[in-house]
């Protein structure tokens, strides 16, 4: 015990904590820049086991530029045709169902929270956010390439701020952190997928044309946890509205069952075998991820719960069983 207190006490390593309360004080006073570098983070983690690979049979450069382009290509080939179908869908159904449309505008015009968007100058503000938020995903892309192309240069460029006698096990460390968050983009992309796929295999029985736009929504928006699938839901009832009641219903029914079945069945096993966490970790975390960060920091709930637990479980319980 003695032994142990004179390591921790070391001038060194009271610096090093100290360092780490303050970046901690810093990161909730800039909880929006925090959490795009820990997304940009979670993504160069998801990749770079795709670029290892590759690097083998070309420069690291080289790999990294073919496995982000194939990302974005990616990214776009997956919103854009929703996006598209989801627009021609709005539009029939406005011309199907113009007094639907406009009895649905009048409710989102005179709700409260137009209203406080309109006394307070909202427009302004809006356009602010959304620069922002342009800016932020410019620079968060760059961010995850160099990640990716310099990953072992960062690295040892931040083990330089650890004691020199424990840089190797501190290295370790993160190397285990970044495999962490790569199952838990695999494991997100399973429990989105699985929910995508029982909302389009439902959709087919019923016959409904548009299933597979239907479908692939729903597994995009279930990234977001309670407001994405509340948004699909209601996206997937105003197209299925001109088929009648029973479909409604049913449409309804099939949705939660994959809802319920995602939360039930396949978010604990996959996370739970992907991540080795204990379902009940995920859901304390995502429920103060969420109070703190708002929706980004609960669609990163898991994999903020997967690097702590890593941090803990490396850096003290291990101390505290030898």
């Amino acid at each position: 015990m003695e032994k142990m207190l004179n390591k921790i006490g070391n001038t060194q390593n009271i610096i090093f904590l100290l360092g780490i309360i303050i970046y901690g004080i810093c990161l909730f006073t800039i909880t929006d820049i925090a959490l795009m570098f820990f997304a940009t983070y979670v993504v160069a983690s998801a990749l770079n086991p795709i670029v290892d690979k590759l690097e083998k049979k070309c420069s690291r450069k080289t790999a990294a530029a073919i496995v982000f382009g194939g990302f974005i290509g990616g990214l776009l080939l997956m919103f854009l045709p929703i996006i598209i179908i989801g627009s021609k869908e709005l539009a029939h159904l406005a011309t199907q169902y113009p007094q639907y449309v406009d009895k649905v505008t009048d409710f989102i015009m005179n709700s409260p929270v137009v209203q406080e968007f309109a006394n307070s100058g909202g427009l302004l503000a809006s356009i602010t956010s959304i620069s922002k938020g342009g800016i932020y995903l410019f620079v968060a892309l760059i961010f995850t390439y160099f990640l990716i192309v310099d990953r072992d240069k960062i690295l040892d460029g931040i083990m330089r701020f650890f004691p020199r006698n424990s840089r190797a096990r501190m290295k370790e460390i993160f190397y285990i952190s970044d495999e962490k968050l790569s199952r838990f983009v695999s494991g997100q992309f399973i429990a989105s997928g699985s929910v995508g796929l029982i909302v389009l295999v439902g959709l087919l029985l019923l016959k409904v044309d548009s299933a597979v736009i239907l479908g692939c929504l729903s597994a995009v928006l279930d990234i977001i946890p309670i407001v994405g699938p509340a948004i699909a839901l209601v996206i997937c009832l105003a197209v299925t509205y001109k088929l009648g009641w029973t479909i409604v219903i049913l449409t309804a029914l099939i949705f939660l069952f994959s809802q319920f079945a995602e939360n039930n069945f396949v978010k604990p096993y996959v996370f739970g075998k992907f991540m080795d966490l204990h379902p009940i970790v995920i859901y304390i975390f995502l429920f103060v991820c969420a109070k703190y960060f708002g929706v980004v920091g609960a669609i990163f709930a898991p994999a903020i719960a997967a690097d702590t637990c890593v941090f803990i479980e490396e850096l003290y319980l291990k101390n505290m069983d030898e």
